[in-house]
């Protein structure tokens, strides 16, 4: 499977369906540039590259993957801005951090 339909099912949007494909890889390319600029090796993204084409150790695409699928989720579902989802916006906020640390630690030298 390509790194969209991962970050898809992630966000459990339908892998078949392909109207909401350019808003997600907008986004997912958007973070991307953001994990690029801390020294994460990954590149952007088409509606069909492959995990395998990141030079990441071993392990580190998921970690890279969960990043994304918070980043895009924060992104893609409107409801986070209302102050009903406070706490789910802080967990997001804090759980990115921790990703983003564990990246770093092995990127970032």
């Amino acid at each position: 499977m390509s790194v969209l339909d991962d970050l898809k099912n992630l966000l459990e949007v339908d892998v078949e369906e392909t109207i909401f494909d350019a808003q997600l890889l907008l986004y997912a390319n958007s973070g991307i540039a953001y994990l690029k600029n801390n020294a994460i090796p990954v590149t952007r993204i088409e509606a069909n590259t492959l995990s395998k084409e990141w030079e990441l150790r071993d392990g580190d695409y998921d970690i890279v993957l969960a990043w994304l699928h918070l980043y895009c989720l924060q992104r893609f579902d409107r409801t986070l801005m209302t102050s009903a989802y406070k706490t789910t916006v802080n967990w997001i906020d804090s759980e990115m951090t921790n990703l983003i640390y564990q990246l770093k630690a092995r990127y970032d030298k």
